[in-house]
């Protein structure tokens, strides 16, 4: 009993540990992302709508599968509509779909509890559930940034990256509908989760896939060449595609031209620069993106909408911006107020000695006046 204390303890310490420190890398890639983007205000979804588009992850992961198999996967596509009716495999893709949503749920589940804070759920105010809600949200972004590692791993890293990004993203949906107390459960849940999905700006992930697919091709032709020789690779690539043998055609002419034997050409830093590259733009493209779900998750579960629309960051020095700004033009209103104050003091001092001087006057010249008067009785 003492040993599975021990090691409960040992379990919850290293969660808080991780919990923590995710938490921090999320506010950090927050941060700059909040400098190098504009500030954007997230509409709610209405949850339960039967009219919704189908969500962006089906579609890509579906093309990161054909990629990955490349011709096989047309061949076996091919023969299974041939086989098995159209229903059946969409049937098939929504199940699919929908254990992955459980699996996020799931983990969810197992990890909110965790946080110390969602024990008093129920009492919180607004700002301490937004402050949760802020917390977990950052947490999601640093797991889906990391996401973008898989890139070293070329084409097999593509299909890995998009079922990691909609792991991720829909933890954070059911995370964040927990916190405010608008969990989603069961099937009707896994709906609605992939309708707040749908209602996300998820465009960039066309772009992501598109990137990465090339460059996943391009370290294979590299890979390839290092063996085969670059020219030979290029021929036989133009033969398999021939939208690619007009470049092939060219890049093997201007080598002619400038007298270069591309078999002759080290490939080796190329071929170690391309994974870095695939990783600084999944990373890039994975924070940008779920930076989308977490704003319209927010924007949906959130009962205030100042908070809905308010931007997710931790950012101090922002903070701290504002107060100094605030502060120095407290100053410059009180300096005004004083200058005014003392305006008006100096101004009413100069007429009560002209009054004075007026009062002055006229006395003198009564007795001027009385002094004339004698002067004449006399």
């Amino acid at each position: 009993m003492a040993k599975r204390s021990t090691l409960s303890k040992g379990i919850n310490t290293v969660g808080s540990f991780t919990r923590n420190n995710l938490e921090r890398v999320g506010a950090v890639i927050d941060s700059m992302n909040a400098k190098t983007s504009k500030p954007r205000h997230y509409k709610a979804v209405n949850l339960g709508d039967e009219d919704y588009q189908q969500d962006l992850f089906r579609e890509q992961t579906l093309k990161a599968t054909q990629q990955l198999l490349g011709p096989r996967f047309a061949t076996y596509g091919k023969y299974a509509k041939k086989v098995v009716p159209n229903s059946f495999f969409q049937s098939t893709v929504d199940g699919a779909f929908a254990q992955v949503a459980n699996l996020a749920s799931q983990w969810s589940q197992i990890d909110l509890p965790n946080e110390h804070r969602f024990a008093n759920i129920a009492s919180l105010d607004d700002e301490e559930r937004y402050a949760l809600a802020t917390d977990i949200a950052n947490q999601n972004r640093a797991l889906a940034t990391m996401g973008g590692l898989t890139g070293l791993a070329g084409l097999p890293g593509l299909l890995a990256d998009t079922l990691w990004l909609l792991l991720v993203s829909l933890r954070t949906v059911y995370q964040l509908g927990a916190v405010y107390n608008k969990p989603l459960t069961g099937k009707q849940g896994v709906k609605m989760a992939y309708e707040l999905l749908a209602s996300a700006d998820l465009s960039k992930m066309q772009e992501k896939q598109a990137l990465l697919a090339g460059i996943g091709i391009g370290k294979g032709l590299l890979d390839n060449a290092q063996s085969n020789g670059l020219h030979n690779e290029l021929k036989n690539l133009g033969l398999k595609n021939k939208n690619v043998n007009f470049y092939a055609k060219q890049v093997d002419r201007l080598a002619s031209q400038v007298g270069v034997d591309l078999d002759q050409i080290n490939l080796t830093w190329v071929r170690r620069l391309l994974p870095a590259t695939a990783v600084v733009i999944g990373m890039r493209y994975n924070s940008h993106l779920i930076d989308e779900v977490i704003g319209v998750a927010q924007a949906t579960f959130a009962p205030d909408a100042k908070l809905a629309n308010r931007a997710i960051t931790d950012d101090s020095s922002s903070e701290a911006e504002v107060s100094n700004a605030t502060d120095s033009q407290g100053d410059d209103q009180q300096d005004a107020k004083d200058q005014a104050t003392e305006t008006t003091k100096k101004d009413t001092e100069k007429n009560s000695n002209k009054k004075k001087d007026s009062v002055d006057e006229s006395a003198d010249s009564e007795s001027q006046s009385n002094d004339t008067d004698k002067a004449a009785k006399k």
